[in-house]
Parts: structure tokens; sequence; C-alpha cells
């Protein structure tokens, strides 16, 4: 029931981000939107003149920060609000890229699924660094970390793949 629990749990924090970063696209203006999405993507503004090297600083970006959140006391409660916020930026992007005219192809080929997948994959990392109240140890006992790395490399590949056809198959 816990497993099914945290899950369920991980989709809601993502849909409620994805909804609330579409209903951000609606009332921000346009300047400080752009400011936010060249911060998380900006291939999705500038297409294929941003280089590589700004979307992988990101999203190793998010995972630093997530650890270091964890690594003092005060601090350890953003975790799971910075697996929300990159689903904001998620909505939020999606929504600046539909409704600038990009095609379809684009979107369900390069961006969606390997933005829902990345969310999704760091929305995990952030589970096992900070468990919700309903999956924390009752007893003393250090968690299990040998997730830590295999969720990095998942991300790391699905990043790769990502790049991989953003940059050769979507010219």
């Amino acid at each position: 029931m816990v497993r099914s629990l945290s899950f369920i749990h991980l989709f809601v924090i993502l849909a409620v981000g994805y909804i609330g970063g579409a209903l951000l696209f609606r009332e921000m203006p346009t300047t400080a939107m752009e400011k936010l999405i060249n911060f998380y993507d900006g291939r999705v503004i500038h297409g294929h003149e941003t280089g590589f090297i700004k979307p992988i600083g990101t999203t190793f970006l998010f995972f630093i920060v997530a650890y270091a959140f964890t690594s003092f006391r005060y601090t350890r409660f953003l975790v799971l609000f910075l697996g929300a916020v990159k689903s904001v930026f998620f909505g939020l992007s999606s929504s600046y890229l539909l409704s600038s005219g990009s095609t379809m192809i684009d979107y369900t080929v390069w961006w969606f699924p390997f933005q829902l997948l990345s969310c999704f994959l760091f929305l995990l990392y952030c589970v096992i660094l900070r468990p919700p109240y309903f999956m924390r140890k009752t007893t003393d006992k250090k968690r299990n970390r040998r997730a830590l790395p295999v969720l990095i490399v998942l991300s790391s590949i699905v990043l790769a793949v990502e790049m991989i056809i953003y940059y050769s198959i979507l010219k």
C-alpha cells in the first residue's frame, strides 16, 4: 500500500506542478517568463541556437541542489518542493512551446515524453533523499541510498537520448 501511495503522490505532484506551470503561463508577463524558461531550457525559446551545455548543467544543478538541501536539517523540507518547482518549469515551458507555434512533432517526439520522464525520475530522486511523511521509517536506521546512483544514471541516459533526438533528428 505504501509503495503505490508513493507513486500516486509523485504523479499528483507532477500533474499539479504541470498544470500550475500552464496556469502561470497565462498570468505571467512574457519577459519574465522567457527568463525563467531560458534558465530551465533555452532550446524552447532559441531553438537549435542554444548549445547543449546549458540543459545538461541545469539538469545536474537540480540534482546537486536537492542533495544539498538534504545536508541541512532546516532545508530538508525543500527537497520535494524543488521537485514540484521542476514540474512547474516543465508545464510553463510546455505551454510556451505550444503557444509559440512549434510543430506537434517537436512537442510529441522531443519535448513532452523526455521532460515527463526526467521530471518523474527527479521526483523519485527527491523522494529517496527525503521521503514523504507516510514513507519515513519510525526507527533511526539510515535509509538505503543505493538507488541514488541508479536514478542519476537513468536521468543521464534520458538526457543523452533527448539531446541525440533534438540535435540530430529534429533539425
